[in-house]
């Protein structure tokens, strides 16, 4: 099935408000319609008994949030074609579902959420970027992000040289420079089987060596986009660190959906729990 909108899940809180417009501007941009969706379900341990009355308050509030939603979204982008429905669900299994259909999903992210509360109990956004079928945007950080390059993370993999692929298309659509990362610890799985290990090169060398695999990696897609300017950054240290320094001057961070070495673990692990709930712009994870 051809995927033909931009799909985002709003609630109340105001993060979801963010990522509503950065999905009105995104689906402008690439010329396509938005979908807002809004799920709530009754939160209490006999909510299989709630009566009418109860059902068509929280309908009546859905419809409202929807409503208000749609407007502000063509308020914002005019022109733009948005659409918009609330179910009885979880918030993530109704965006996971409409996702398949989607060319992206957006959703927000809580900003004060701590890196434990969310690991003990899982965010709408870590859970939509787990088990989505398509790529997902992560709206979080800085309230203006339409400055800066796009910047992304590559360490090899093919879900990298996808992430790579995505994050040129982006630049371009933007006018923005892209920033191509290369994060390693020596020694680990990342570091390039044919490069010597550190103790054989001295610093100098080895940031050489990683420097040109990045241009043998970025070279296919510069084609396809020339107009598109590529800074490449080799910055030694932990994957998550790296991205998340480089995400306070970014507009948009992309990554693959999964990864090994220096992004190892990259929706499973300590890297994108740390960017979903910690990066200071968007997070796109490339499918």
């Amino acid at each position: 099935m051809e995927r033909t909108e931009v799909i985002v899940g709003i609630d109340r809180h105001e993060s979801h408000r963010a990522a509503l417009y950065w999905a009105a501007e995104e689906a402008a941009r690439r010329g396509v319609g938005l979908h807002v969706i809004h799920a709530y379900r009754i939160e209490w341990p006999d909510a299989e008994y709630a009566t009418a009355e109860t059902e068509r308050v929280l309908a009546g509030e859905a419809k409202s949030l929807i409503d208000s939603a749609l407007y502000d979204a063509r308020r914002h982008t005019s022109g733009l074609t948005v659409t918009g429905t609330f179910v009885r669900d979880g918030a993530a299994g109704a965006l996971i579902d409409a996702g398949r259909t989607a060319v992206l999903t957006v959703v927000g992210s809580r900003h004060h959420v701590s890196g434990l509360t969310a690991t003990l109990l899982g965010s709408t956004a870590q859970q939509v970027a787990l088990h989505s079928t398509g790529p997902v945007v992560v709206v979080r950080g800085r309230s203006e992000t339409k400055t800066g390059p796009v910047a992304v993370g590559v360490d090899g993999s093919p879900g990298s040289f996808t992430a790579l692929g995505v994050a040129f298309e982006a630049a371009a659509a933007r006018g923005a420079r892209l920033s191509v990362v290369r994060a390693f610890r020596p020694g680990t799985p990342a570091w390039p089987k044919d490069v010597p290990p550190p103790e054989v090169l001295n610093a100098e060398t080895a940031h050489a060596a990683l420097y040109d695999e990045l241009g043998r990696a970025v070279s296919t897609w510069s084609e396809k986009f020339p107009d598109v300017g590529v800074d490449r950054l080799v910055l030694p240290g932990d994957a998550a660190k790296v991205l998340d320094d480089v995400s306070t001057g970014a507009q948009l961070v992309v990554v693959g959906s999964r990864g090994h070495g220096g992004f190892a673990g990259l929706l499973l692990g300590s890297v994108g729990g740390h960017l979903i709930h910690h990066a200071d712009c968007p997070v796109l994870i490339a499918r």
